[in-house]
């Protein structure tokens, strides 16, 4: 059961699953409970019949995430730090193997995924927006990738998927400097999809969301398996996938929906 205190909230908006971080005191810091709960209920929504998308926010207006908790009592972070100690490099591997998993769960899932970085977002918390298809943001909202300040660096996807979104330049650039760079620079870096006002900003992402989703759910499931899986393949191999997954797309008879709603000049009803 999901109360008001746990540290990741859950709820459903007529086909959309909505996360909220709900730490305000430790600003969203992602903690070993969150990342418990991220699991679940990434696995919860993946063979979700009733679901069409996912947004992940923060519960509080000012805050999406300050990154990973390092609290020494936290026990990703304790079990790091006796790994540390014992010079344990099999230890630390596992602990990346289970955020980096979490993280993978949720860039895999059959659907699009939505960032709504609604303030300050940090470290592990841009990490997790990069596992996303796509992230909004506030107005006003401060991004940084700041692990290089700390010693540590991206290890959650981070490195990994920046370079891969907004290039390898771009990416040492953020990692290197750990320079804090607003919406509207993350818009011409290729990192933010949109910019929406302070003012209304849930309603606005909700908007954009289900002008996503009114669209075919099949289509968009192919979609984004084909640029997924087409990434860093070379152009015939990835027209190979474009054409197999564009069949199994028509096959899945959604086609037929939309072309009647076309000619019949009424939105689709999706099954």
């Amino acid at each position: 059961m999901v109360t008001g205190n746990d540290p990741i909230l859950y709820s459903e908006d007529k086909g959309i699953a909505i996360i909220e971080l709900n730490r305000p005191e430790k600003k969203n810091a992602i903690s070993y409970e969150c990342w418990q709960l991220f699991d679940k209920y990434f696995t919860k929504v993946a063979d979700a019949k009733n679901i069409r998308a996912l947004i992940i926010t923060g519960r509080y207006e000012d805050v999406f995430s300050a990154g990973a908790d390092v609290s020494p009592t936290d026990k990703i972070i304790a079990d790091m730090e006796r790994a540390f100690t014992n010079r344990d490099k099999e230890a630390l591997v596992k602990s990346y193997i289970y955020m980096q998993g979490i993280f993978t769960k949720l860039a895999h899932l059959p659907f699009p995924t939505i960032a709504a970085i609604n303030g300050l977002c940090y470290g592990g918390g841009v990490e997790m927006s990069v596992a996303c298809d796509l992230r909004v943001a506030k107005e006003g909202a401060r991004i940084c990738m700041s692990e290089t300040r700390l010693g540590l660096i991206p290890d959650l996807g981070g490195t990994v998927r920046l370079a891969r979104l907004v290039g390898p330049g771009r990416a040492k650039d953020l990692i290197y400097t750990t320079r804090e760079i607003t919406p509207e620079e993350g818009m011409a870096l290729g990192l933010i999809n949109r910019v929406f006002p302070a003012k209304g900003f849930r309603g606005h992402v909700l908007e954009y969301v289900r002008s996503i989703i009114a669209n075919a759910p099949s289509a968009l499931k192919t979609v984004k398996t084909i640029i997924d899986s087409s990434l860093g393949t070379d152009e015939t191999s990835a027209l190979s996938i474009e054409r197999e997954e564009a069949a199994l797309n028509v096959l899945s008879g959604e086609v037929v929906e939309g072309i009647t709603a076309l000619m019949e000049k009424r939105p689709p009803r999706w099954e």
